[in-house]
């Protein structure tokens, strides 16, 4: 048999045998089960920061309020409030109070029957180390009764901005406004927020 006859077959063995080599190769796991890779690693969880976590303040207010008639004499009344307020990781706030009725009192008669508890919706944001809260009527008690003394007047419409300090954050407010018929309301106000948790 010729030499170069020889050496055709020879290769054309070579091939087949080195492509079916690479076909099993290519379809063969070479780790059977139970067997780990080397080479494979799991990846370890890229490394999170805890979430903020939000802070509860205990509220405290004491209200002395006023309404001036224009025809004169005015009535008063004093009011203490109590609740707690939320200061969430995006610097919202939000929390729920109650004010209670300490006592009242008008220069004459009156035939109203004077609101007794509010309960109070509290709304704010938090910026540059202060707090500043507003207060949103949720109900009050008894039923169909009216504030004579301001408080609900006033309280709806004040804006404090509290500064924090030492985890504590108190602050004296007067506010006034024209009642639509030539007199005032007056409020005298001092409120303060205690931490509770988180601060």
């Amino acid at each position: 048999m010729p030499r170069w006859v020889k050496r055709t077959l020879w290769l054309g063995v070579f091939g087949v045998c080195a492509g079916a080599g690479a076909f099993v190769a290519a379809h063969t796991n070479p780790f059977p089960p139970g067997v780990e890779d080397p080479g494979a690693r799991p990846t370890p969880p890229a490394p999170t920061s805890p979430a903020p976590a939000s802070e509860r303040w205990n509220l405290l207010m004491d209200s002395a309020t006023r309404h001036d008639l224009h025809v004169g004499g005015s009535c008063r009344s004093r009011w203490f409030t109590s609740g707690h307020v939320t200061v969430l990781p995006d610097g919202t706030t939000e929390g729920e109070a109650l004010a209670v009725l300490r006592g009242w009192g008008c220069d004459f008669p009156v035939a109203q029957v004077q609101t007794r508890r509010v309960t109070l919706l509290v709304t704010g944001r938090t910026s540059g180390g202060r707090v500043v809260l507003g207060f949103k009527r949720a109900g009050v008690a008894p039923a169909g009764s009216q504030d004579l003394g301001g408080f609900l007047a006033t309280i709806s419409r004040l804006a404090p901005a509290i500064r924090f300090t030492d985890g504590r954050a108190s602050a004296v407010i007067e506010a006034s406004r024209p009642d639509g018929d030539l007199g005032r309301f007056v409020d005298n106000l001092k409120i303060q927020l205690d931490c509770a948790t988180g601060c």
